[in-house]
């Protein structure tokens, strides 16, 4: 019997992993601001406090969507769990780090235009502060309970939520609510992956049973015997998979929020491009009064 990995030693690599994101990020957040002036200190406090909400999120979502990717590997024993769980952060990190933040824009879309545009005014740390506390009260209730909810549609339902609260208190005008065109797309997509995820498995196992006389690819485990090592490498391959799918997609869900954020709330640092030479801002001044001349 294959001996797991001690509880101390997942615990402290978690940790290590955590402290380094954590520096990493205070690092290059402090880095950016320091050619900043801001008179008062409240928006560096404020700043603070949406990040480390957003962080929270995306740390909830992270353990309260892992069990889709693990939960074959563990079950199987393919697997030590505290590996399985390591080893599946590490492809979530590699997913985000390769997305190409289409998921984060669509997010972005779905807020209301006026509080987007006020993101760093009470209204819209407001915002930003219901539906991330929503979003993380939902995944750690539905985490107790053992009950496998998507972290997407919580994210979607908030994001709706604060759209629509907003409107009613904005005396429904057209740029306070959700984009419900924007919203019916996420709909679609929404009611229409699990039909293909179930679709596509159901017929992925037909033409497996038909193809592949492997029997032991059919058994279930038994006691803690790991399957064969085919069978091991094709599930730790699947997890991996399913690992890297869900940072690339649902990893960008916080990412398009704290972009949201440091754009909104200090927008000389993260919304200007500092590659801008002071040639080129002359160039296009100039080009700009030449424009206005001939208008």
């Amino acid at each position: 019997m294959k001996k797991d990995m001690p509880t101390w030693v997942s615990l402290i690599l978690v940790l290590a992993a955590l402290v380094g994101g954590l520096s990493f990020i205070g690092v290059h957040v402090i880095q950016d601001l320091g050619t900043i002036k801001i008179v008062s200190v409240w928006p560096y406090v404020l700043l603070s406090l949406a990040l480390l909400i957003a962080l929270s999120f995306e740390f909830v979502n992270g353990f309260h969507d892992t069990a889709n990717a693990v939960a074959t590997v563990i079950y199987t024993h393919s697997l030590d769990p505290n590996i399985a769980v390591i080893w599946s952060g590490l492809c979530n990190l590699t997913g985000v780090l390769m997305s190409s933040g289409a998921v984060a824009f669509s997010v972005i879309t779905l807020l209301p235009v006026e509080l987007i545009l006020r993101v760093s005014s009470g209204a819209g740390y407001s915002m930003v502060f219901a539906l991330l506390i929503a979003a993380i009260l939902w995944n750690l209730g539905t985490w107790w309970l053992g009950l496998p909810a998507s972290s997407l549609h919580t994210m979607v339902g908030s994001i709706i939520g604060v759209g629509v609260a907003n409107q009613i208190m904005s005396s429904f005008s057209g740029t306070s609510g959700v984009d419900w065109t924007q919203a019916s797309k996420v709909f679609q997509v929404l009611l229409i992956s699990p039909v293909i995820g179930f679709v596509g498995a159901a017929l992925l196992f037909l033409l497996s049973k038909w193809t592949i006389r492997y029997p032991a690819l059919y058994e279930a485990p038994k006691d803690n015997t790991p399957p064969p090592w085919p069978i091991r490498l094709l599930l730790i391959f699947t997890c991996s998979g399913v690992s890297f799918s869900h940072g690339s997609n649902d990893g960008q869900k916080g990412m398009g929020l704290i972009m949201l954020i440091l754009i909104g709330t200090v927008p000389t640092a993260y919304a200007l491009n500092h590659a801008v030479t002071p040639r080129d801002m002359q160039d296009f001044v100039a080009a700009s009064d030449k424009a206005v001349s001939i208008i």
